[in-house]
């Protein structure tokens, strides 16, 4: 599993999601995806400091959970929940052994599947997930998109951060992502798989429906006409949105 080690990088992460698009296209994106939450019971797994967690609360979910390996994420997550309360149980979990007390409506998870080095850590984390949901369940994920071996990578440095990969694709092959703020930069190190490696790891755990979704665009705020700025994140885009259901 990834090597980033998110204790020492959490509150720095915790910033980088102010960047413009993490509103315009990841929750944007995303929530219109997940579609109607409402009165369900949601498991977020690698929650981080509750970044989408907050958002599946807010949007009516009846009850939220959500689990993270690091110590120092979890701690950020409850201390925002202390500050805004909203009813949402977080605790420091493994997503590859998850072996909850109940199943959930829902899973959620962004920036999971991407630590994945091998098939067999991928499969261990899709079998956690299927542990999670009820019969018939869904999975809602973002993830960076493996086609980054395989297109033109542009300059997303006007977006904050820039991307570095191998010279080949294999197994396993770094992606290594660099993110700006304005104190100074942290790199994250996610991995490549071929997305039929998703698929057939899905399959495996007993998910049916695999598909993988395009990134959209929210309007601008200010009504502004700003696709042009966009154009080359869209064109290329850097992430994936991935939904399957469990049998």
């Amino acid at each position: 599993m990834g090597v980033t080690d998110y204790n020492h990088i959490a509150r720095q992460y915790q910033k980088a999601k102010k960047h413009l698009w993490r509103t315009r296209i990841e929750v944007y994106s995303f929530m219109r995806l997940l579609g109607d939450v409402q009165d369900k019971a949601v498991l977020d797994v690698a929650c981080g400091e509750g970044y989408l967690t907050r958002r599946i609360r807010h949007a009516g979910a009846a009850e939220v959970v959500g689990i993270d390996i690091s110590e120092r994420m979890i701690d950020l997550a409850k201390a925002q929940e202390a500050a805004d309360p909203l009813g949402i149980t977080y605790r420091v979990e493994d997503a590859r052994e998850a072996a909850p007390e109940r199943q959930f409506d829902v899973a959620i998870s962004g920036w999971l599947l991407d630590y994945a080095g091998t098939r067999a850590e991928l499969a261990a984390m899709c079998r956690g997930l299927a542990r999670s949901l009820k019969p018939g369940g869904r999975f809602v994920t973002v993830m960076t998109n493996p086609a980054l071996y395989h297109i033109h990578i542009p300059d997303y440095r006007k977006y904050g951060f820039t991307i570095a990969r191998d010279a080949h694709a294999r197994d396993g092959a770094p992606i290594r992502i660099t993110t700006y703020l304005d104190n100074g930069t942290f790199d994250i190190e996610n991995y490549y798989l071929p997305i039929e490696s998703y698929a057939t790891a899905f399959e495996e755990a007993g998910f049916v429906h695999f598909s993988v979704h395009p990134l959209e665009l929210a309007p601008d705020p200010e009504g502004a006409d700003d696709r042009q700025f966009w154009a080359d994140f869209l064109a290329s885009p850097p992430f994936i949105l991935i939904d399957c259901d469990k049998r």
